[in-house]
């Protein structure tokens, strides 16, 4: 390639900047995208909870794996946190609705406990990184797209 021409532009690098002002910074920093494997796994383990609860029938293995989704749905949450803001707050809500389930519901008592564990992970979780982001080591970006 000669150096008169130009890169093709399917090939370049997009062309990122850091955010202006308090919307732009809002925006970079709770981008939703992140969180969707978070709120996915954890909404499957608590509805696949409820539509399958008999009071009359033993609670089998499906109740064991419950907290398991619920931890494995936190654990997501934490690390998508690295780049956003918004899992761990959307994580923090979507348990303290999934908390109702826990009293006399279709999740046993002993997952309300869980649930709060990984609420304190992802509130932790959520101030480590504002404390990124305050301090510079990690900078959001933003997009800019050529129209």
């Amino acid at each position: 390639m000669n150096e008169s021409e130009e890169p093709d532009s399917d090939y370049a690098e997009p062309a990122v900047r850091a955010p202006e002002g308090m919307v732009e910074t809002l925006i970079a920093n709770f981008r939703p995208q992140p969180a969707i494997p978070a709120v996915f796994v954890l909404f499957l383990t608590v509805l696949i909870a409820v539509f399958t609860f008999d009071p009359d029938a033993e609670r089998g293995i499906l109740i064991l794996l419950a907290p398991v989704g619920i931890l494995a749905s936190c654990g997501l949450a934490i690390a998508a946190g690295f780049c956003s803001l918004f899992p761990h707050a959307i994580w923090i809500l979507i348990a303290a609705w999934a908390l109702k389930f826990t009293n006399t519901g279709p999740l046993p008592p002993y997952n309300r406990y869980v649930l709060f564990a990984g609420m304190f992970a992802c509130a932790v979780m959520f101030v480590a990184q504002i404390w990124r982001v305050r301090t510079g080591r990690f900078v959001p970006t933003i997009r800019i797209d050529e129209d």
